[in-house]
């Protein structure tokens, strides 16, 4: 080999070298700098001062309660009873309310009890939530409450199915691998980041105002005032409405659907499986709103008939939705949703039925771990 063929390998091995170790160094900077950036992600002020965070799930409200639901389990050592259902749980069970029955009827302390209700999260989709929270908080008791539109097919499909697609409930029901979905569940730095990523977007103040008030309008028990009134709930439907036309539009061919009555049973199954109890609550609406469906009452009653049966031969116990006599004259936001006026009366009802199935049937509704 010629001194000028050897000076260029020579030459080669050094420029190969040095690009080696430049890349190197460049991977260790990076990992030093995710590093300290995880540290300071997880000190508490830092989680102070940044009180929103993010799984990257399309459904902000999903991720503002489970979030407050983390913190009201550090702040109270866990959680008993965990209320579960669409936009009529979340502004519908007031806990501390229904505390107040509770602990009036059985003489005990209250139960650690969150709502975590979210808007327009059917019996498919909440199926699943109810593994993910039994998988993460282990409570006693999931009290799921539904009404007939949980039983429609075609209720609530898109928002199923964006909500069952995302990466990190992918990974965390059925460990379908993505760096998306590890990093939401692992790194605290990554979700911080997922809540302020669109900062540049000419929207993103006003819907980041938006996270941040609604989390704030929670209680430390998750339930969601509503403080509209409606003036008149009991007003009949009608299809000359567009609002209302829409309604009969959706359910002109209703019927109890096999599929949801399939998420009903996987529900049941965490009861039946010792795994955690489940029980089933009919939420109020006015009777006016089953004029939306072709049935008109007797849907309802099919409905009431499909669940409480189901219900029951899983071993758990169903509670019919409350005597419409019993809600207040201002206790409506609209036909289906209570307001703060209806939702103390709904949640004391249901704490007084808790408080029965533990006195006569010796349930107990709290974590084993719990004093």
């Amino acid at each position: 080999m010629s001194e000028e063929t050897a000076q260029h390998a020579e030459g080669r091995k050094f420029t190969n070298r040095s690009v080696g170790g430049v890349l190197l160094r460049a991977v260790l900077i990076v990992l030093v700098v995710l590093g300290a950036a995880e540290g300071i992600a997880r000190l508490p002020g830092v989680q102070r001062a940044f009180e929103i965070q993010s799984l990257g799930n399309y459904h902000y409200q999903f991720e503002i309660k489970w979030f407050q639901l983390e913190r009201y389990v550090e702040a109270n050592g866990g959680v008993d009873v965990l209320f579960l259902g669409s936009s009529l749980v979340n502004s519908g069970i007031e806990p501390e309310a229904l505390n107040q029955a509770w602990t009036t009827t059985t003489g005990e302390p209250p139960l650690r009890a969150f709502n975590f209700g979210v808007e327009g999260l059917t019996i498919e989709p909440n199926s699943a939530v109810a593994r993910l929270l039994v998988e993460t908080y282990h409570p006693r008791a999931i009290v799921f409450g539904t009404e007939i539109r949980d039983y429609a097919a075609n209720n609530g499909v898109e928002t199923a199915e964006n909500f069952l697609s995302d990466a990190w409930v992918q990974y965390r029901l059925n460990g379908t691998f993505s760096l998306r979905g590890w990093l939401a569940e692992h790194s605290a730095a990554y979700r911080y980041f997922m809540a302020y990523r669109n900062w540049m977007t000419w929207d993103f103040a006003e819907n980041h105002s938006t996270v941040i008030r609604r989390t704030d309008a929670l209680t430390a028990a998750g339930y969601d005032v509503e403080n509209r009134v409606a003036e008149d709930p009991h007003k009949p439907p009608d299809r000359s409405d567009p609002e209302d036309a829409e309604a009969f539009e959706v359910f002109a061919e209703y019927e109890l659907a096999d599929s949801r009555r399939e998420n009903l049973a996987d529900l049941l199954k965490m009861h039946e499986s010792g795994q955690t109890l489940v029980l089933i609550v009919e939420m109020p609406v006015v009777p006016e709103f089953y004029q939306f469906f072709p049935q008109g009452e007797a849907a309802r009653a099919e409905f009431v008939e499909s669940v409480s049966t189901m219900t029951e031969a899983a071993g758990s116990w169903f509670l019919p939705a409350m005597p419409q006599d019993l809600i207040p004259e201002n206790g409506y936001s609209d036909r289906v949703h209570l307001s703060k006026f209806g939702a103390p009366a709904l949640s004391e009802y249901i704490g007084g039925w808790l408080a029965e199935l533990h006195t006569r049937h010796g349930l107990n509704l709290r974590q084993e771990d719990q004093p």
